[in-house]
Order: C-alpha cells, then structure tokens, then sequence
C-alpha cells in the first residue's frame, strides 16, 4: 500500500504490527507498535467494516480490509465531525465531565480520558464491564446491575451515585444516562462526575444535623424561634420545650400562654429584653422563673440570637431553652454546705497549722539533736575505738586480748547504732542524696563476704557464694549504700542462723548480672539462710522502723530493728526492691535488685591470660563453679581429666588450675603435677585440711566460701609467687614495715581541739612511723603552716575560735596569693551528713576522714596524701 495514504496494520487480535509515515504524521504518534488499536482511537467495529474514532481531540473514519495476517485500516479525516466534537470536547472538559459508553450486548465498555483518570486507569489500557466493577466499592456494585437493567426494561432514568477507590483514596462519583439504539446493537450513552465534595459535605451535614438533635435530646433542651411576617412575629417551638412549661400541644406557638406562666417578679424583664432583642437584634439571654399550671416553680435559662435578611433588617430569631431547676437545687443546697464546711475547715486549718509548726520545730530539734549528739558522741568514741585499736596491737596475754575484742565490739556496736539513727533521720528528712561512682562489683562482693566470714567460721555457719557475672561491664552507682544494704541483709542471715536447735547452718549468697539496655544494668544477689525464719505476719512488718519480728528476738539477738528500715529505704530510692521469702522455722530469703548504670566509655578490655584446668576424679558442685569462674576470668585453653589422657602434664601454660575431691587419686599423679608451674589446687571444704597438710608443697585452697575477686586474687598471687598482703589478717609489725620509717621531722600538721583525739591520732600517726605538731583550733592551724612548710594537714572541722572549714579558706587564700603549691588538707570530724562532705569538698579540703578514727584508715590516708605531696 502507498505510504502516502494513512493507515496501519494489526494482527488478528487488533493489535497495531506496522503504522505507515503518513499515518503517523496524522495522529502525531509514532510508539504505538503492540497496541491495541480500539484502545487507542476509542472506537469499536461492532462487526462492520467501517467506524469512527478519535485520537487526542481530533476525529477519524477507518475503514477495515481484510490481509491473510491481520487487517489493514485506512484512516480518513472527518473535518465535520471534528469541528462539532470539538466544541462539544471543550464544553464537557471545562466541565469536568467524563464521557462513557457501554454496549448491552456484548457489555463493550468506552471510558473517555477523564473518566479513566476518575478511575485510576491508564489511558491506553483496555477496559472491561467486569474490570470496571471490580473498581467499584464492594457495597456500591449491587447498584449497576440494579440500575442498568430497570433503564433498559422499563426505561427508569439511570441516575445514581456510587464510589470508587481511585489512587487509594474512596471518591464519590454521579452516574447519568440513556439508551440509544444503533441499526445492530444497543447502547448507552452518559456522564461521570466527581461529586465527592458535595457527597461529604452533605453527610457532614447530615451528621452535624443528627448529632444536635441527639445532643438537644439528652440535655433536654428546648429549642424555639420566631419568624417576621410583615409587622408580624410568628412563634414556634418544639414538644421538649411545650412538655418543660407543662402546655397542650395545641399551645405550641401561643406566646400568650408562655407569658401567663412567668412569674410575677421576672415576667416584666424577660418581656422587655425580648423587645429589646428583636428591636435592635442584641442577643436575648434570661434566667428566669415560671409558674406550671400546677403551682411548681422551675427555673429556665433562655437564650436566643437574631438573624437579618439580605436587606440588614431583623427578620427570625433562633434560641434555646434549659430547665434548670435541679440545678439551682443543688446549688442551694451546696451553697449551706459550703458555708458549714468553710467554718470547719477554718477551724481545722488552723489546728492543723498549729499541729504542723509543732512538728516542724520537733524534727527540727531532733535534727539538730542528732547532728549535735553525733559530734559530741564521735569525739568520746573516736578516743575509745581508737585506743582500742592501738592496743589490739600491742603484746597482750589472752585474757587481755579478750577484754579488748570485748570493748572493741561493744564500741563498734554503739557506732552502728548511731549511723542507723542518722541515716534514719537523713532519710526521713529528705536529705540523703545517692552517689554515682563507678565500682568494681565482684570486689564489693569479696568485701561483703570477707567481713563475716571469720565470724561465721567461728559460729558453725558455712557460707556458699556463687556468682554469674559472665559479661559484667563497669558499673556506676553509689557502692556505699549497695554495700550497706547487703552487709545488713547478710548479718541477719548469721544473726538469725547462729541459734540452737539448727542442725545444717548454712548461707548461699548468689550474685546474677543482667543487661537491661545498652546505658543500664540489674544485679540480683539473693541470700538465703537455713535459720529461724518468719511467719508471714512478721515479714509483712520487716522493713518498719524500730521493730523486729518479736519482743523475744530483740532479747535474745539485740539490734534496734532499723537496719531493714534503712535497706527498705535506700533501695527505694535506688530504684529496686528487696522481695523477702521465708518459712517459720525453716529459713528465710532475700532477694535484693538493684539497677545501675553502665559506663559506657570506650575502654579496652584487657586480655585474658590462658590458663589450663586439670580434673581429678569426677567434678564436685563447687568445683563446677571453680571452673565457672575460671572461665569468665580466664582464657581456659584446655579442661583435662587427667585419668583419661596419658599426656595431660605437658602443660604450655603460665597458669595451671587442679581441682580435685580425691586425695588417693591426687598422690597418684603427684610427681607430674609437681612439674606443672605456678598451680593451685582447689578442693571441697570438709577435706581442704587433710589435702592441706597432705600437699604443703602446693597453694591449696577451699572452694567455698570463694568469691570471684578472690579466686582471681589467688591465681595472681601464685602466678607472682607471693601472696598480697590484703589477702591476710592486720599485723601491725608487716604494716610498719610497709610504709618507709621517715626521719623524725614534723611534716604533718594536726588540727584539734579535744586532747584526747591528739594524743590518739598524734599516737596512731607515730605507730605509722610520722610524727606531727599539734594545733588546738583553726587560728594556732594558720600560723603554724605560714611558719612551716607542712606536706598533709589533719584537722576537725568544729572548733571554737576558728573552725576547720575558715582556716581551710585562709590557707587556699594565702596560697593562691603566693603561687604556692596546694598542702592536702583532710577533713577529721564527727559529723558524717552529705551536707558535711558537701562543704569539705567545697572550700578546698581533698579528703574525709571520719570518726571513730581506725588505724588502717589513717594509713591509706598517708599512702593517698602523703605520699602524694612529696
């Protein structure tokens, strides 16, 4: 075919194989290859050769011819149709106006441009009657069927609305059309249009409609109006209104019968501000009473609006009406009621105020008592404690020894009693404030555990601690309190266990941490005794103050009931919780969790040394947790048993751990245990003394009570082949040799005015191997370190003349003035309250130190300070 004709060729399926220039050129197209080509011009043959189309907005005539692959279809411009599609194109597109058409024989479905975009369809893709309502909401199809069929059969408009979900969103859309019979087919001509704007808005108004007459129903409200016919007003309003004022529902719109029911007093106002009203148009509002036919007076509230015409004259008036008799009932009622409650409570307020200034200067007293009685009983306790102290250390005979561990633990009692009642009051008073310090747990454990162990020892009382800190980080938190709350928890455990009558005494202590978050963290240490245990009743009142669980157990185990107290309140304020369980009789358990924050600071972990575990015999419950801990502390290489490998003493570790329950067997294997270097041995605790005596070769060690900072602690010492001096008892000649004898040169000043606290310290630094001068308030204190060149300054804080904390000022003063060179200053006093240690810090002092003043804490002053400032 000539290419100077337009026409395209398609396939048997109509689909477009060739479009020849000339076509091309006439539909200002050129990708349409593999389409549809009824898509494309909008058009249907219908079974016929010949039919119009319509590209973009111009109009065609295609003729069809048959080709042994396809057809052939020759397009022929319609310059007259065009012209008039044209304008009819233009009005409905300014209109927003969708066009369709649907044949009702073979359901061919014509979607115009803008109806496909209504439809969210592209506008080459090809449209079905099935497609199409497929598009249609679930609950709107029913209605084409419905609508289609009643047009046809009975000729009823086809009018309706319907939605659609188009890009996601539900739109509504009108329908319209008619039928129009083609010479062989029927079709049906019509419109679409968005019409969701007007569709929300008049079921907004349809709700907004519903809504207020609901509301007006429940509120029993009234509505009424008045409309303006000439020079005449017409009144109207509805049953809830008529029923309020107790009227016939012939009365509705007789403003003479509602004026008949105004009270006498009210009715010459409300009449003249509703003249007013509809005079000038002001609003109309009354609170007014009527008078019902029965002789009831209700109180009404009115209120109404005016409106205008167009014209700005005042032509209805819209208002409502409330019943408001219970109301001013109860405001009536309330009215007397609060006139009665005022004059009590006036009095109450002021027996109240009384009650609470009495109070206020009752605590205040006792605070200021208890800060007084603290100073004041330290400063005997300090001498007492003090001198007890030094003379534990000198040569005494057993019975001497015996006097002094007597008055010692008798002073040291008195001390935790009066931290409780501090610490009691402190609480109570709102002033204890927690510290956030990074801490070490698995060493706050080994302290906690080390202190009673002696004395548990002593009394019979096996103590078992397992600890599961795989994966510890840092933590930060005030280890002072946690302390205080698991030396208190796990003294009561030994109190209460050491009685007779109890067969297996024993204590497990085990320490579990946990990762909440990435910034914190919860330990849970549980202990758990076998000792007299608590009925419910007694655990229910554990943690108030001043109470114990029976009269008879403050007799026969002393203590003044406030530790639990005190426990039940720092962990409050440390955010967790102690949860108790315990069987009369049986024993008890207490569960302390505790959250804490993790450092999160970058930090490397320092690397695990390797060490190797040899078994003997088969493993123990305690040793499986030996090996435990070896295993989170320790790289552990390799874990042999020894009676199963022939090769197991060629070890080519620094570290060699055994842990043995079978001493017959250990003697077996003794000359190549031997070989193995830097080994400890450890063993159940029934038969570490015949191991012990049986192995003097070996560092042997019981398996419990063990804590993982000792069990690292041990390994070290071995590895050093010298055991620390912390791991063993005070000895007063190893702590003399352990700091260097200096000369006899008085390089330490000592500020205080109690001569017994002079002589002491003066005696305690002495034994330490310092000597110092002596100053008996702040004043002598200044003038002694201007005239001298001191390296540490000791000094109490309250003093008369000059204090501790003024001459701390006069000395930074004079310093900073000088460009010399800060002496360490150490706070020694009575007073232990946060505010103390606040002002201490605060002025410049480095270091606190408290009374009663033990030996071993001066020592670690000198080893901080001392050393420090030279």
């Amino acid at each position: 075919m000539d290419g100077n004709i337009p026409f395209l060729v398609t396939d048997k399926d109509l689909l477009i194989k060739f479009i020849s220039p000339a076509a091309s050129k006439l539909l200002g197209c050129k990708n349409v290859l593999n389409l549809s080509i009824e898509a494309l011009l909008n058009f249907q043959l219908d079974n016929q050769d010949s039919a119009i189309g319509s590209y973009k907005t111009q109009y065609f005539k295609l003729v069809k011819y048959s080709n042994p692959e396809g057809y052939s279809f020759v397009l022929q411009h319609s310059s007259t149709i065009f012209d008039e599609g044209s304008f009819l194109a233009d009005a409905i597109d300014s209109a927003n106006i969708g066009l369709w058409r649907y044949n009702v024989d073979s359901k061919y479905v014509y979607l115009s441009d803008l109806s496909k975009q209504f439809a969210g369809v592209e506008g080459v893709v090809k449209i079905t009657w099935r497609k199409l309502l497929c598009l249609v909401h679930k609950d709107d199809r029913a209605l084409f069927p419905l609508f289609f069929e009643n047009h046809v059969q009975f000729g009823v408009p086809l009018q309706f609305e319907f939605r659609l979900r188009s890009s996601g969103q539900k739109r509504w859309f009108s329908l319209k059309g008619s039928k129009a019979q083609c010479e062989t087919s029927q079709w049906i001509n019509g419109t679409l249009q968005d019409c969701t704007l007007e569709k929300n808005t008049v079921i907004a108004l349809n709700d907004a409609d519903e809504s207020k007459q609901l509301a007006i129903e429940a509120g029993k409200i009234g509505t009424w109006r008045a409309t303006k016919s000439g020079k005449l007003w017409r009144w109207k309003w509805d049953m809830l209104a008529n029923s309020m004022f107790g009227l016939d529902p012939k009365d509705i719109g007789d403003l003479n019968k509602w004026v008949e029911l105004l009270h006498p007093e009210d009715r010459p106002k409300v009449l003249a501000a509703l003249d007013e009203s509809l005079k000038t148009g002001v609003e109309f509002k009354q609170h007014y009473r009527s008078v019902l036919k029965n002789g009831e007076v209700i109180y009404v509230f009115a209120q109404g609006r005016v409106g205008e015409n167009y014209k700005g004259e005042h032509c209805r008036i819209d208002g409502v009406c409330i019943n408001q008799t219970e109301i001013h009932q109860a405001q009536q009622a309330l009215k007397e009621l609060n006139t009665e409650l005022e004059s009590r409570v006036n009095d109450r307020t002021a027996e109240l105020h009384n009650t609470l200034q009495k109070a206020e200067r009752a605590n205040k007293i006792k605070s200021e008592f208890l800060s007084m009685i603290s100073h004041e009983l330290r400063t005997p306790l300090n001498g007492i404690i003090g001198a007890l102290d030094l003379l534990a250390h000198c040569t005494l005979s057993n019975e001497s020894k015996d006097l002094v561990y007597t008055a010692s633990t008798s002073a040291n009692h008195l001390i935790t009693i009066l931290n409780d009642l501090l610490d009691l009051n402190k609480i109570e008073a709102g002033k204890l404030e927690l510290e956030t310090v990074e801490f070490d747990l698995p060493a706050l454990i080994s302290d906690v555990v080390c202190t009673f162990s002696a004395s548990a020892k002593e009394k019979g009382i096996g103590i078992k601690v397992y600890e599961q800190l795989a994966m510890l980080a840092p933590l930060k938190g005030d280890e002072n309190r946690f302390r205080q709350i698991l030396l208190n928890i796990l003294g009561n455990a030994i109190k209460f266990t050491n009685t007779d009558g109890i067969k297996q005494k024993e204590i497990t202590l085990t320490a579990q941490y946990k990762r909440l978050n990435i910034y914190q963290s919860e330990i849970i240490i549980s202990i758990a005794d076998t000792g007299i245990g608590m009925s419910p009743e007694t655990v229910n009142k554990l943690f108030t103050p001043f109470t114990q669980a029976e009269k008879s157990t403050t007799r026969k185990f002393g203590g003044t009931g406030l530790g639990l107290s005190i426990c039940g309140k720092l962990i409050d304020m440390m955010g967790g919780q102690i949860i108790v369980e315990s069987e009369l009789h049986k024993g008890s358990k207490f569960t302390i969790k505790a959250p804490f924050w993790v450092d999160i600071s970058e930090r490397e972990a320092p690397p695990k040394a390797p060490l190797t575990c040899y078994v003997v015999a088969a493993l123990s419950h305690d040793n499986q947790h030996i090996l435990n801990l070896a295993k989170s502390l320790y790289d552990v290489t390799e874990v042999v048993h020894i009676e199963h490998h022939s090769n197991w003493h060629n070890s080519n570790t620094e570290l060699n751990l055994v842990l043995s329950s079978e001493l017959e067997l250990m003697s077996q294997y003794l000359t190549e245990i031997e070989q193995l270097p830097n080994l400890v041995i450890y063993t159940d605790g029934g038969i570490h003394s015949q191991f012990t005596l049986s192995l003097p070769q070996f560092a042997v060690y019981a398996n419990q009570p063990i804590t993982a900072h000792q069990f690292y602690t041990q390994i070290q010492a071995q590895q050093q082949e010298m055991l620390s001096i912390d791991d063993f008892a005070f000895d007063s000649e190893e702590q003399e040799s352990s700091i260097e004898t200096v000369s006899c040169t008085h390089d330490i000043l000592l500020v205080e005015d109690n001569p017994f606290n002079q002589k002491l310290i003066k005696s305690q630094l002495e034994k330490l191997g310092f000597y110092c001068d002596v100053a008996s308030n702040g004043a002598e204190g200044f003038n002694f370190w201007y005239s001298h060149n001191y390296k540490l300054i000791l000094t109490d804080c309250h003093m008369p003349e000059v204090d501790g904390y003024e001459m701390t000022k006069q000395i930074r003063t004079e310093e900073a003035k000088n460009e010399q060179s800060p002496v360490p200053i150490i706070a020694v006093t009575g007073a232990v309250m946060q505010g103390e240690k606040d002002m201490c810090t605060s002025i410049g002092m480095n270091d606190f130190l408290c009374k009663p003043v033990r030996l071993t804490d001066i020592k670690q002053i000198m080893e901080r300070w001392y050393e420090y400032s030279t």
